[in-house]
């Protein structure tokens, strides 16, 4: 995985104890409206910047860690499901408190327009701490942290279950206007040409069946009520409700 990051930290709670080894408040940040308190948010991390831009709204973050211990980390759509031991969930809250993510900070590059960033958002008590670091990261203890979100680097003990690839209950459909012609004709119910804007697209949310039989991850053409468009699927993850969740 790699080391460019937005983190959304929220202080996870301390497995059964009830506290936290990390010395910090164990109170998750809350989660989005009809998401259960078990996918509230610990941690996050997405790469920023760059000639590309990445990190944008709609972006898929890399890593993602939740209350209950569940990671859906990956890149594009091809996401992978894992859970963490509540001890192995400690050690990462523990690594972020010593990076000093409760305090926000800036690290700038001076030499280059398109730096690609570590944008890191811890939330202690209930609040998230934003801190951006140019890339490659030079401080040894926020990249101490990162080194612990390479799931190829967990130890077999550190996992409650088997890794699987991840599956959304809820996709979202992220439109702008297209120009392709001959595109196939939009086969769900949601509409693509009205919607939640975020940023320039406007989005929609497949559930259920549609869900479950969306090309999540990639951008592709279709036509609607004779209109083209360029359609990203983005599955949501755990903590995301909806639209509102990617602006």
């Amino acid at each position: 995985m790699k080391a460019m990051v937005v983190v959304a930290a929220a202080l996870v709670a301390a497995g059964c104890s009830g506290r936290s080894e990390a010395g910090l408040d164990p109170t998750p940040a809350p989660p989005s409206a009809s998401v259960p308190s078990g996918t509230a948010l610990v941690l996050r991390t997405s790469t920023s910047g760059g000639i590309a831009g990445l990190g944008g709204p709609g972006s898929l973050p890399d890593f993602s860690l939740y209350r209950d211990g569940r990671v859906v980390a990956g890149a594009s759509g091809a996401l992978t499901e894992y859970r963490l031991t509540p001890r192995a969930v400690r050690r990462i809250v523990s690594a972020a408190r010593d990076a000093g993510l409760a305090t926000p900070r800036t690290v700038e590059s001076p030499y280059m327009a398109d730096a690609m960033y570590a944008v890191i958002t811890f939330v202690v008590d209930g609040r998230p701490r934003t801190t951006r670091l140019v890339e490659p990261v030079s401080d040894g203890r926020a990249a101490a942290l990162l080194a612990l979100l390479n799931p190829s680097a967990w130890a077999r003990g550190d996992l409650a279950a088997a890794p699987h690839p991840y599956r959304p209950a809820k996709v979202a459909a992220l439109a702008l206007p297209g120009s392709a012609t001959g595109a196939p004709r939009w086969p769900f119910a949601v509409p693509l040409g009205s919607g939640t804007r975020v940023g320039t697209r406007t989005c929609t949310v497949l559930t259920g069946a549609e869900a479950r039989k969306a090309p999540a991850g990639r951008w592709s053409d279709w036509t609607e009520h004779g209109r083209s468009y360029r359609v990203m699927l983005r599955p949501l993850l755990p903590d995301e409700a909806d639209c509102s969740a990617l602006a």
